[in-house]
């Protein structure tokens, strides 16, 4: 008997509450409800965590494509530009290394599943990083005016300072300026140029902007020797 009394006691309210955990439940299982999906995109890589006083030097690429799979709503809301694949080199020491790419690395939300990943694998090479001085050497191009030729060349400072990977660095004995032409010269120039580097992973810390001074001089026309004239007899 009490039972039945307090089972129709605010009949109003208890109605309400079944209202509201009805629409609660329609809410939450509507995702179960909807087809699932899948998509493909092309996400960037990115590298973290990279050794202090190490760099990379082997090629990577940029982006990477998955194919991702989940609810046709949290797919269709996805935003590509803020997708991205982490490959993390904490604890990495010199030398190659392969990291393949797992669902983890890469950040989708809990209700999207990563089902393929190309490249699943990424080849990294570390090199330790090394400095070097080396000689300057002008890169001379051309042929100066008819009638002159180049006499000198220098180049001022003589030496730059590298940075680079060690094992780059040591197979590295000079570095060349840009090309300074001497095309249709016919008298002593200077000018200012910078240093090209087409080592990978090298640059110049020290020696960047040069002077390349070269002194171009006319060649002496020889003097004719005189004419004998035959003696009489």
């Amino acid at each position: 008997m009490n039972f039945q009394v307090n089972f129709f006691r605010n009949p109003g309210t208890k109605l309400l509450a079944l209202a509201i955990a009805c629409v609660t439940w329609y809410f939450l299982t509507g995702e179960r409800r909807e087809r699932i999906s899948e998509r493909s995109y092309r996400i960037p890589l990115s590298i973290v965590n990279i050794p202090a006083g190490t760099l990379i030097v082997s090629p990577l690429p940029d982006a990477v494509d998955v194919r991702l799979r989940g609810a046709f709503t949290p797919l269709r809301q996805l935003e590509p530009s803020k997708l991205e694949a982490v490959v993390d080199l904490a604890d990495a020491e010199p030398g190659e290394k392969r990291y393949t790419l797992e669902p983890g690395d890469i950040n989708v939300p809990r209700d999207v599943e990563v089902i393929a990943i190309s490249p699943a694998e990424i080849r990294v090479v570390l090199d330790a990083v090394a400095e070097k001085t080396v000689p300057i050497i002008p890169d001379i191009t051309g042929q100066p005016a008819p009638g002159s030729r180049v006499e000198e060349v220098s180049v001022e400072p003589r030496q730059a300072r590298l940075l680079g990977p060690a094992k780059t660095l040591t197979r590295l004995v000079q570095i060349k300026t840009d090309p300074v032409s001497v095309e249709t010269r016919d008298a002593p120039f200077s000018v200012s140029t910078t240093l090209s580097s087409q080592a990978p992973g090298v640059r110049v810390r020290e020696g960047q902007l040069v002077t390349v001074r070269v002194r171009i001089r006319s060649i002496p026309v020889p003097t004719p020797s005189p004419t004998e004239h035959p003696r009489r007899k």
